[in-house]
């Protein structure tokens, strides 16, 4: 993979602002337990206060990686999945495009996973092929300045390849977000619900909270995301 000296997002058609590289199972959402690529992008538009990746949110963040050095590294590697995560991945949207072209031409599908505060991809855009997982931040836990674009309800309606991925701290959060699904017609099938949790958990800590928004995601008829990295230590 080739590096310039170009500081902050990356603004090439063939270049992404890349934060890190690397491999590990996939723990969370629909596609939990792939091997996966994982690629993690500079640059966020909201500040989470229990964001787990702080060190992405700034924009010059990393390093300008190829496109193409990426597609090199998954055509050697084949992994199940590649995750373009962050900060938020649609920041790059354009080389984001070529990335999941070259993906599919080598049949090792993508994985989006965003905030859902931007502009879903239309049809007939590579990325609109892609898989995404939409992690709302303005229900049931809110951040400011947070939305979720609407276009992504619709993308979800349209393709079943869009996911929606609640953090839930308590059952009541559950009920609140099985009632937004409702309201806004997400379909239940694509509604997962994760535990929100914290550095300072310990495993038995992490198991509890697992099983009590579990429990809350089956009375109400939705799915569960597990955190498995967490429970199994990976990164």
């Amino acid at each position: 993979m080739s590096r310039s000296a170009r500081p902050g997002t990356s603004a090439s058609s063939s270049t992404l602002r890349v934060v890190e590289v690397f491999t590990s199972i996939q723990g969370e959402g629909p596609l939990a337990g792939s091997y996966s690529l994982f690629v993690r992008l500079a640059g966020c538009n909201l500040r989470c206060p229990f964001c787990d990746t702080k060190y992405s949110w700034d924009p010059r963040a990393g390093r300008d990686v190829e496109v193409s050095g990426i597609l090199g590294l998954a055509s050697r590697l084949e992994p199940a999945l590649v995750v373009a995560t962050g900060g938020e991945p649609l920041l790059q949207r354009i080389p984001l495009e070529r990335l999941a072209a070259g993906l599919e031409a080598l049949g090792i599908p993508l994985q989006v996973e965003t905030n859902g505060t931007l502009e879903a991809p239309g049809p007939g855009s590579p990325l609109w092929r892609a898989y995404h997982v939409v992690s709302p931040k303005d229900v049931p836990v809110r951040v400011p300045g947070a939305r979720t674009h609407p276009s992504w309800i619709e993308a979800a309606r349209r393709t079943g390849r869009v996911w929606f991925k609640f953090l839930a701290q308590t059952v009541e959060h559950v009920a609140e977000i099985a009632a937004y699904a409702r309201a806004r017609g997400i379909p239940r099938r694509l509604v997962y619900v994760m535990p929100l949790t914290s550095d300072s958990m310990s495993t038995r800590d992490l198991l509890e909270v697992h099983k009590a928004i579990a429990r809350a995601a089956l009375e109400h008829g939705l799915n569960f995301s597990p955190r498995l990295h967490l429970l199994l230590g990976l990164r």
